[in-house]
């Protein structure tokens, strides 16, 4: 990696940082230039707005997100379905760890503040959410090849209602400050995956 790319990507992660702590609005360029080292000016170097760092910092963090979820879910040492309810106990468990449940999803945060402002936001996100979100496809289309989940299940529709399911509990957990919605979700979720190959 060239050393440009390399300083570029380290102002993504540490301005990551605190744009997910704080949000779009209340965080300045002046503010992730702080965190990441650097002269304001040197910002526009590598950006051209701080609409153009939040969609790189959108990418950074599908990318974490992606591997994470992948390593999880394309894991054979255990069956199809078992991996995805393992996945959101992880996620469940780090999020509990982070104390305060005031994190959520960087992406799902961006997007209910921008998404109505900012077009190039709401794509993005539109575009990371699909990404993030292949490998429990990948695990989903495994579990019907190999018997675990019935042929006629439709896989995309599983698919998103994990997601908007889980998003939608990340949101109520940020509003109560509590991880009773992400336990509910993780009993719906076993209760589903545990009936799954159902025809």
């Amino acid at each position: 990696m060239k050393q440009r790319d390399e300083n570029k990507r380290d102002i993504i992660r540490n301005g990551l940082k605190v744009l997910y702590q704080k949000g779009y609005n209340a965080t300045g360029v002046q503010e992730i230039a702080d965190i990441a080292g650097i002269p304001k000016g040197s910002f526009y170097n590598y950006f051209k707005n701080k609409e153009d760092f939040a969609v790189e910092a959108m990418r950074l963090f599908t990318e974490r997100e992606l591997e994470m979820m992948s390593q999880v879910l394309l894991d054979n040492s255990l069956p199809p379905l078992e991996r995805i309810k393992q996945l959101y106990r992880n996620k469940i468990e780090y999020l509990s760890s982070k104390g305060a449940f005031s994190l959520g999803c960087f992406l799902c945060n961006i997007t209910l503040e921008m998404a109505d402002v900012s077009e190039t936001i709401a794509i993005e996100a539109t575009r990371c959410f699909k990404k993030e979100y292949a490998p429990l496809f990948k695990c989903l289309e495994q579990a019907q090849r190999e018997g675990f989940l019935a042929d006629s299940a439709d896989i995309e529709r599983i698919v998103s209602f994990i997601r908007n399911c889980w998003l939608g509990a990340l949101v109520i957990m940020k509003a109560n400050k509590s991880v009773q919605p992400l336990n509910e979700f993780q009993t719906l979720l076993d209760e589903i995956m545990n009936n799954a190959s159902i025809s």
